[in-house]
């Protein structure tokens, strides 16, 4: 068995050897490997470095890898309470390479379960880096992700309870849902409405804490009707975008499982856009998914039926920028900017799509 090691500085040649040879992906040794630190302020739940790679002989291994690491600080904790690692691990190990979605290839992947520490070995993408989500995705590249997410849904719709997909975090059940608001939310609550004061308006403060009261109403509710895989974490951040293709590679599946699909749709379009952008196209954008999930055989789930399930989710939303606000390290400049950047548009969202309605 591979030994599960903690940080890129335990990287060996001996090491990398013997996880590469245990999945197939090398034929011969690894005669040198260099670890660098990469992503640092970029990522809140993992470390990251790129491996540069020697073989003994020619391999059809990339030369280059992507290492992923369990957080070096107090976010492992959280990672751990809903865990992310495992989650991302199973995907990559289990449907990573019939996923609908572009994802990178993975080489090798293993969670420790007694330290709950974990290493990926992921393709190497280049130079390349996210969309910026405080940027936010273009008109263009939000019909993109929305009819993605479309056929990945559509592709697993009511087939997640079988016994090759067991291994699926059940996150909007009952249990996942205790955990979600009793571990996360309402811990996170009062630090968050503390430490960003000026985000709240008097409304949006009686809606945060009516949330955690409630929050099992704006989460899974409805969820066995619309139950599909779900990314989980769908955000211009985890998107890379090649040369000319609105066709996005997907990264960071810590937070995948089974759950209701509009949950994706919602947290995307109220992340990953402007609130201007978002206003003029959120109609369209819900129309344009519908579609293409009636196209990848999904008749059950009408335009109606998903607005009012859209301004619901809204609400259940909150969870994480309320969890990152209140419970994460933000010592970084980025991330401290990434968590003002989730709270301000998803209240937004919730003040301009009249969810108070739900309250």
């Amino acid at each position: 068995m591979v030994e599960v090691i903690r940080q890129p500085a335990e990287i060996t040649k001996e090491w990398l050897t013997q996880a590469l040879c245990s999945t197939g992906a090398i034929q011969s040794s690894v005669t040198h490997v260099e670890p660098l630190i990469i992503g640092e302020g970029v990522g809140l739940m993992a470390q990251l470095a790129r491996l540069s790679i020697t073989y003994a002989k020619p391999e059809s291994a990339p030369t280059t890898m992507i290492a992923k690491f369990a957080a070096n600080n107090e976010n492992k904790a959280v990672a751990q309470a809903l865990d992310f690692y495992n989650r991302e691990t199973n995907f990559y190990n289990h449907i990573g390479d019939e996923s609908e979605l572009r994802v990178p290839s993975s080489y090798f992947g293993a969670v420790d379960p007694d330290t709950y520490d974990f290493v990926l070995l992921l393709e190497d993408l280049g130079e390349v880096s996210p969309n910026d989500q405080l940027i936010g995705a273009s008109e263009a590249e939000a019909y993109a992700a929305i009819e993605l997410i479309a056929i990945q849904h559509a592709r697993y719709w009511q087939k997640v309870r079988t016994p090759t997909t067991s291994w699926m975090y059940d996150m909007m059940g009952e249990a996942g849902t205790a955990v979600l608001q009793n571990a996360l939310y309402r811990p996170s609550l009062e630090p968050t409405l503390e430490k960003f004061e000026s985000f709240f308006t008097p409304k949006t403060r009686h809606i945060a804490q009516a949330v955690g009261d409630r929050f099992g109403e704006f989460w899974g509710g409805n969820v066995t009707a619309q139950e599909t895989f779900v990314h989980g974490d769908y955000r211009q951040d985890n998107m890379i975008y090649p040369p000319g293709s609105l066709n996005a590679i997907v990264m960071d599946w810590q937070i995948c499982g089974v759950g209701r699909s509009i949950f994706d749709v919602t947290y995307f379009i109220c992340q990953s856009l402007q609130p201007a952008l978002r206003k003029a196209i959120e109609r369209p954008l819900l129309q344009r998914y519908v579609a293409r999930l009636k196209e990848g055989g999904v008749h059950t789930y009408d335009f109606d039926e998903v607005w009012h399930d859209y301004r619901v989710v809204m609400l259940g939303c909150l969870l994480y920028p309320i969890t990152v606000c209140g419970s994460l390290d933000l010592s970084n400049a980025r991330g401290r900017g990434l968590a003002e950047c989730m709270l301000e548009r998803n209240l937004a969202a919730i003040e301009e799509l009249g969810c108070e309605e739900f309250i």
